[in-house]
């Protein structure tokens, strides 16, 4: 599609999305509020297989980790679901640091600022259940603290996971 200037427009606010696939290398780390509301980070590691003409066999490509941001619901929302070894999905905006080492190479960090966060459905299974919508403004003073009690109740533990999954974890 074209803009109004004639350039091209890609996506529905200008910028390109980017995917990536891959397994939770790291415990997430989460921080509440802030001017920007909630946060959490993840790292995300792939590596590739390739196919060795050479040895006619397959090998392990060079694995490429990309540090994942989520903000506001989506960081709640991942902090109680992914965990470390699960396969996800992210879709989101790219970022790229870059930076000089103490030797003078240039090094870069790849990030991605998501807008989706999905479990990996190809290699196993998920429980989905819709969180509770937070009004912004209470009637009662109650009523916010009695949702989030009942949000909290029915959370499903790791152990939880672990027999509904028949005790197979992945790594």
């Amino acid at each position: 599609a074209r803009g109004r200037l004639g350039r091209r427009v890609v996506g529905q606010l200008g910028w390109r999305r980017v995917r990536r696939i891959g397994d939770v290398r790291a415990q997430h780390e989460f921080s509440e509020g802030g001017a920007r509301g909630d946060h959490a980070t993840f790292r995300v590691g792939s590596t590739p297989r390739l196919y060795d003409k050479n040895n006619g066999g397959w090998r392990d490509g060079d694995t490429v980790w990309t540090t994942v941001s989520c903000w506001r619901a989506l960081a709640g929302n991942v902090k109680t679901s992914v965990h470390i070894g699960d396969p996800v999905v992210v879709i989101g905006k790219r970022r790229v640091n870059t930076w000089q080492d103490e030797g003078g190479e240039k090094r870069e960090r790849e990030f991605v600022d998501a807008i989706t966060v999905c479990h990996d459905l190809a290699r196993g299974t998920s429980v989905f259940r819709k969180t509770p919508r937070i009004l912004e403004r209470a009637e009662e003073p109650d009523q916010l603290s009695r949702m989030l009690d009942a949000a909290e109740q029915s959370t499903v533990t790791a152990d939880e996971t672990e027999s509904a999954s028949g005790g197979d974890v992945a790594a």
